[in-house]
């Protein structure tokens, strides 16, 4: 070591100072790199400036907590330094050459106070020194994501033992107050949508009855998971009773058969009798005990099939949905009494749609509603999902939130990538001050993270990027060679799914109404285009409103797929197979319409009826074959998790084979 280095290493122990002051100073960051920085936050938040950089050793910078002994500021330290590739037990440094320090409260927190959700908004503001951030918030949760979003800038940017420090300046805080998901594998996801600032999960449980009229409640493993492990990573575990028609295994009618109602279904529950009200309050009571509960969700009758409620001399004086609303409140008002500070949400369903209304004034104030409706919120239309008597209870102050789906459909698992229909959707729930997000992401998350992870962007910030700036932000992410040909490939594919899939196609032939589409064209009832039965079912093409659209539908899939291709991703190329399978036989179909009658198919149109027929034909086979291979190809499969494409494969097939069957009988040969 030349003596000067050693005299000054040396003379650096008495003076570290000395070091400091000698160490390079911080970088300025030009606008081009502070943006391409920028691609790894999810969600963007509300205002960013990244101005400046320091890089120094890893092991150099010190995280440190002021003003706050917390459970998630401690979590928050620990992936803070994660990020940083230490060890939890690490030794901090003695001089650090960069630190971090997460404060709660304080004057630069007060400024916070006037932000919409102000609980969960932070502040990231450099010290003059340049080598100190300060994060700020006035609670726990906003100083946690005060931590997610320099981790996220760390990551991206550590390596080799060194990493790159941002100087920035950031005030954030989040469109909707709870962002969350209900359902499929989302407990077994916690970090990852606390990680998007996600803050919010429900679970069906177990609430019976047992043999000695004792009440239990109990979730399997992988829910429990929501409860042990969601209140460390920021997220709110919400319990569900589930619909109240759907209780009769649950022992209660072994135990009291005096509820099972008169004259209706098995499960429909008499409300004038007071012994519900118990039962109820007790699960309430045995969720409320369990470490981290806050609230739960008690859904209302999802589907009486048609029949009444309960027909006894009390219950069929008023509306069913009436009487069961206010045997939840009773319950919880009773429940209060042991636990003061239990929280109650309540969702509604097809079954209380016409009651709704009513059942909003009901409530009392501080019950919080979650909007559900399977055929109203479990759709990819383009058409707006919040009824304006929810926009009135929200003028008058009440809390309301939505329960929409995240993947293409429900219970028809097939492949949507689609940033624009997201973006739609959350930027309703916003522009309409909607409180909350209960996202539906199924048959598992990693079918949708796409989807999800644009939910969690815009429910947060709904007017920060534009359904291709999240899309290049994700490849980034993801790692993709070329953001901005998935982009492109998001662009154009994304609108294409939304129209297909807002159509209902194809698993609109499911229905028995309308009848299948090959049966529609023989009888020549197929509609125009944009065509919706009764403004619910519009298979095939009820969000398609013109040729025009179709045709540039078509043309985008044709441009997806060759896009997919250049970028070599499998699950990209075979998700545009079966969309464009799926726009094709729109085509074919309509081209149909027009040529196919009730008496037959003219001499001068056989050729072309022909070259239709085959066309649609052969497009829902490509959709078939591309679907399975698409599922197997997801990042996170394992070679022995269960199938689940089979029942789309099979109502596509089917489809086609109705479809060659009627052109066998016109006297076609389809025949490769």
């Amino acid at each position: 070591m030349p003596r000067i280095t050693l005299f000054m290493a040396l003379y650096g122990v008495l003076n570290p100072s000395l070091v400091l002051s000698a160490l390079p100073g911080p970088v300025a960051v030009p606008q081009d790199e502070a943006l391409a920085w920028t691609h790894y936050l999810v969600p963007l938040p509300k205002q960013v400036a990244i101005t400046a950089k320091l890089t120094v050793p890893a092991n150099e910078v010190a995280v440190k907590v002021s003003g706050a002994d917390d459970p998630l500021a401690r979590q928050a330290v620990k992936e803070l330094h994660d990020a940083l590739g230490r060890s939890e037990d690490a030794p901090s440094p003695t001089q650090p050459m960069f630190t971090i320090t997460l404060q709660m409260g304080g004057p630069d927190a007060e400024k916070l106070k006037d932000l919409k959700n102000a609980d969960q908004a932070y502040s990231i503001l450099p010290e003059a020194d340049a080598r100190q951030l300060r994060l700020v918030a006035l609670r726990r949760r906003g100083l946690y994501y005060a931590g997610k979003t320099v981790q996220q800038l760390i990551k991206a940017k550590v390596h080799a033992g060194q990493v790159e420090m941002p100087l920035l300046r950031v005030t954030d805080w989040p469109d909707l107050q709870d962002r969350g998901l209900w359902g499929g594998d989302s407990s077994n996801h916690l970090r990852w949508m606390s990680d998007r600032k996600m803050n919010y999960d429900e679970q069906i449980s177990h609430t019976g009855v047992d043999k000695d009229k004792r009440c239990y409640v109990s979730y399997p493993p992988y829910k429990q998971r929501m409860i042990d492990e969601g209140p460390t990573y920021g997220i709110n575990p919400v319990p569900v009773v589930l619909h109240l028609e759907q209780l009769k295994n649950s022992g209660v009618f072994d135990a009291y058969p005096q509820l099972q109602g008169k004259d209706a279904r098995k499960g429909a529950i008499c409300y004038s009798n007071p012994l519900f009200v118990d039962i109820l309050s007790q699960w309430l009571l045995l969720w409320r005990a369990k470490p981290g509960v806050k609230e739960i969700d008690v859904w209302l009758a999802e589907n009486l099939q048609g029949q009444k409620g309960c027909q006894c001399d009390e219950c069929k004086k008023e509306d069913r949905n009436i009487l069961e609303v206010r045997a939840v409140i009773a319950a919880w008002n009773k429940a209060k009494l042991k636990q003061p500070d239990l929280g109650l949400r309540v969702l509604t369903s097809e079954e209380t749609e016409k009651s709704n209304p009513r059942i909003l004034k009901e409530l009392p104030p501080d019950v919080k509603l979650w909007y559900y409706h399977s055929l109203f919120t479990y759709n990819t239309s383009h058409k707006p999902m919040i009824r304006p008597y929810l926009l009135d209870a929200i003028k008058e102050g009440r809390w309301v939130g939505v329960c929409p789906n995240i993947s293409a459909l429900v219970g028809f698992w097939t492949p949507m990538s689609s940033a624009d229909f997201v973006h739609a959707r959350m930027n309703e729930f916003v522009d309409k001050k909607l409180f909350g997000l209960l996202g539906y992401a199924v048959p598992r998350l990693y079918y949708t993270f796409f989807n999800t992870e644009a939910a969690a962007e815009w429910s947060w910030n709904a007017k920060g990027r534009s359904p291709h700036e999240f899309a290049f932000s994700y490849a980034v992410r993801q790692g993709y060679k070329n953001p901005k040909l998935f982009a492109d490939w998001s662009d154009a594919l994304g609108p294409v799914s939304w129209d297909v899939y807002g159509s209902e196609w194809p698993s609109g032939e499911l229905r028995g109404v309308p009848k299948n589409v090959a049966e529609r064209l023989r009888t020549g009832t197929l509609r125009e285009l944009g065509y919706v039965l009764w403004d619910v079912y519009a298979s095939p093409w009820g969000d398609i409103k013109s040729l025009q659209q179709l045709d540039n539908d078509v043309a985008q899939a044709d441009r997806a797929l060759e896009i997919a291709r250049q970028l070599e991703v499998t699950e990209l190329i075979q998700e545009s197979l079966v969309i464009q399978g799926y726009i094709r036989s729109l085509k074919a179909l309509w081209e149909l319409r027009a040529i196919v009658k009730p008496e037959g198919v003219a001499p001068k149109d056989r050729d072309a009826a022909r070259r239709y027929f085959k066309m649609y034909v052969d497009s829902l086979e490509q959709s078939a074959n591309a679907l399975p291979a698409w599922e197997a190809a997801l990042p996170l499969r394992k070679t022995d998790d269960r199938p689940l494409t089979g029942k789309p494969v099979g109502v596509i097939n089917k489809a086609a084979e109705q479809m060659a069957q009627f052109a066998t009988d016109l006297g076609f040969d389809l025949g490769k």
